[in-house]
């Protein structure tokens, strides 16, 4: 994965989250707002999962056959707080995957 940019828009009803990869834009909305977004990255079987970390609902998937080491980047396109939690516990949704 060259590189993965991922936008929120935030609607009267819902949320749009908005992902672009190698040039295809992908947009999923979500009727909640989501305090916590899970990002799991599955070297071995090519995939990279964004998901709804309370409730452990998938969001976006990313398939790619990963060849070299991933090196994850984040930045906040306006001032904000931004909290990475590493070591967090499996879903269980990934654990039956």
């Amino acid at each position: 994965i060259k590189r993965l940019i991922v936008f929120w828009f935030p609607f009267s009803c819902s949320f749009l989250y908005r992902f672009l990869h190698t040039g295809v834009m992908s947009d999923v909305h979500v009727t909640e707002h989501l305090a916590r977004i899970g990002i799991l990255l599955d070297y071995g079987r090519g995939r990279l999962l964004f998901f709804n970390a309370e409730r452990g609902l998938v969001l976006f998937t990313i398939r790619h056959k990963f060849t070299d080491a991933a090196y994850p980047a984040f930045a906040l396109e306006k001032a904000g707080v931004l909290t990475l939690c590493t070591g967090m516990e499996l879903p269980e949704f990934v654990k039956r995957s």
